[in-house]
Parts: C-alpha cells; sequence; structure tokens
C-alpha cells in the first residue's frame, strides 16, 4: 500500500480505532509525490451513525442531558478531525516528510480523544450513534483549494475555534471524567494547531506569500459571515499556537485591507 492509498484507507475505515490500524503502518517519505486522488463523499463512519440535524441542546452542559449531547457532537469533530488530517496530508504532494509525519501524528491523537470521548458517553448511555451528525467540517476542507488554504481553514480557522469553544466551557463541566478528557483535547489541540501555523508559515514563504496577508484572505474568502468570532477568542491559547496580534485582530473583526486569495497553488 502507497502512504497515499493508506491515508484514503484510514479516511474510509468506520471507526477511530480502525482508522489508527491502518495510520499506525503508514511511513512517509521524503518528497514522495502523486496526483491529489478524489475525496469520498462522506468518510467512513461506525454503523448506527447517520447524518442530519442533532437535536436542539436546550440545556447547557452543566445539566447531563446537555453535557451528553455535548459530548456526542465533540466526539463526532474528533473523529472528523483524523480525516481531515489525512486530507491535508494527501494535499502535501512533494512535502517533506516532516510535514507528513505531523499529519499523521495530529490524527493518530485525535484517535485518542475520540476513544476518549466514546467511552464516557458508552459509560453514561449516550453511546456513539445517539444522535445524528453533521460533515461541516468534512465539506469545509474537501472545498479547499490547495495546500495553503486548507491550513487556514482546518488547523487555523475551525479547530482553533475549538480552543474558544473549550476554554469557555471547561470551567462549567464539573464531571470529572468529562472535564479530564476535555482538558486533554485543549491540551493537545494547541499544539495541533500551533502544528498547522509552522506549516502554514513554510508554505506560505515557499510561495512568497506573507502568511498574515493570506490568513486574511481565506478568513474572509470563506468565513466572513462569521466574523467577529461568535465565541470570544482563548487569547492564551492561540498566542501559544502561533497566532499574531495581527491575526487575532482580523478574527475580532477589526477592519483592514483584505488582499485577493489570487489563481490556486
Amino acid at each position: 500500500m502507497t502512504f497515499a492509498a493508506g491515508l484514503l484507507a484510514a479516511i474510509a475505515a468506520p471507526t477511530a480505532s480502525a482508522k489508527d490500524a491502518v495510520l499506525a503502518g503508514l511511513v512517509p517519505c521524503n518528497g514522495a509525490s502523486w496526483e491529489m486522488p478524489a475525496l469520498p463523499t462522506r468518510p467512513g463512519r461506525p454503523p448506527g451513525v447517520c447524518e442530519g440535524a442533532a437535536k436542539r441542546r436546550r440545556q447547557g452542559v452543566d445539566s447531563p442531558t446537555g453535557l451528553r449531547r455535548f459530548l456526542h457532537a465533540i466526539w463526532h469533530i474528533e473523529l472528523e478531525a483524523i480525516d481531515l488530517a489525512c486530507v491535508l496530508s494527501l494535499r502535501g504532494s512533494g512535502m517533506p516528510a516532516e510535514f507528513h509525519a505531523d499529519c499523521v501524528r495530529v490524527a493518530r491523537e485525535e484517535v485518542v480523544h475520540a476513544g476518549l470521548l466514546e467511552t464516557w458517553l458508552t459509560a453514561n448511555g449516550h453511546p456513539p450513534g445517539s444522535e445524528p451528525v453533521h460533515h461541516r467540517l468534512w465539506d469545509a476542507a474537501v472545498a479547499c483549494r490547495d495546500l495553503g488554504e486548507q491550513l487556514v481553514v482546518v488547523p487555523r480557522f475551525l479547530e482553533a475555534r475549538g480552543l474558544d469553544v473549550n476554554a469557555g466551557l471547561l470551567p462549567r463541566v464539573t464531571d470529572p471524567g468529562a472535564h479530564a478528557a476535555l482538558e486533554r483535547i485543549y491540551r493537545d489541540e494547541i499544539g495541533h494547531v500551533g502544528t498547522g501555523t509552522r506549516w502554514h508559515r513554510w508554505w506560505c514563504d515557499r510561495q512568497g506569500l506573507d502568511p498574515e496577508a493570506h490568513f486574511a484572505a481565506v478568513v474572509h474568502a470563506d468565513f466572513a459571515d462569521q466574523l467577529p468570532s461568535p465565541w470570544a477568542l482563548d487569547r492564551p491559547g492561540r498566542v501559544a499556537a502561533g497566532f499574531t496580534e495581527g491575526e487575532l485582530a482580523i478574527l475580532a473583526g477589526i477592519p483592514a485591507p483584505v488582499p485577493s486569495l489570487g489563481p490556486p497553488t
């Protein structure tokens, strides 16, 4: 199995553990190249997990029902994050082996996150599949035009927003097991976003682009309707993940000239 074929197999695998079994055997080669393959409409999912609109959470995480529904949503986000890391690596044909190793490492850490939440949900009578899930994150990643855009869209916007959500909700989660899982996810996600920041800057340097200007162009092109962010920015977490003051200002909706994205590369 080639490295690219292995990434596709991990995406198609139905569960976090099945995805991890594929990822464990993948060894990236420096500068390996391939044609970007066609991506599936939907990644593999466990039997009984269906797509649809989840029930509206009328109760917050400080209630047992609200917490179960929230963690079910986070479980699927973590499962989706495994697939998104694989797509990121697939977009990186010709990239250094270190880039692909980082993508696989991130994917396998997302496996751990999904497993922690699956264990908690099952123990609390709300196992995966208890509610419908959505694939908006997958759709956003698939729609990206190139590696640089996905480095902004996925780790530096969507996953970084998870830092904001987690930082705001963690103090309200009193269940010990749930709190421990979310705290582990928060710590690891700072590293994941930081990895995205580092490779985004590397990619921009090779393309002769200013990273902050490229970040602004992608965010305004893809998420203009979500600025300013509806969540309070987790400044400590984002700064630890490499965000600049200029990028934080963009997310806060502070007006500034926005360059064009230009043609895909």
